[in-house]
C-alpha cells in the first residue's frame, strides 16, 4: 500500500531556526535505517522551500507501521503529521466504471 504523509511545524520549530529541535531532527541515515527496519519503501520525498512541511510517500505494508514510524522517528514531537492511504490511478478507475452515478 501506498501513504502520502505531510510533517508540518510552525516557524519556531523549524530546524533552521531552533537549535534544540535541530539537535532533535533524527539524521537522515538513521532515519532511512528505522525505514528499512521497519520494511518500509521511500517513493518519494521532498521539501517545498519556503514552507515548513515534508512530503513523503512510503510503500509499507499497512497505516500502523507508518505511524510507527513517525512516532519512533520523532517526527511528531515538532510536527503535526497526516498519514493517508492512496490506491492508484487504475484502481479508482475500476471504482468509477462500477459505481452508479448521482448526477
Amino acid at each position: 500500500m501506498d501513504f502520502v504523509v505531510v510533517a508540518e511545524h510552525p516557524s519556531d520549530l523549524c530546524p533552521r531556526s531552533n537549535v534544540k529541535v535541530r539537535e532533535q531532527v533524527p539524521h537522515l541515515s538513521d532515519f532511512r535505517a528505522l525505514v528499512k527496519k521497519l520494511g518500509i519503501d521511500t517513493v518519494c520525498s521532498g521539501i517545498p522551500v519556503p514552507e515548513h512541511k515534508t512530503f513523503r510517500v512510503f510503500r509499507a505494508p499497512s497505516f500502523e507501521v507508518v505511524r510507527r514510524l513517525m512516532a519512533e522517528s520523532g517526527v511528531v514531537q515538532t510536527n503535526t503529521v497526516t498519514i493517508r492511504q492512496t490506491e492508484s490511478v487504475e484502481e479508482y478507475q475500476k471504482e468509477i466504471e462500477t459505481t452508479t452515478p448521482i448526477f
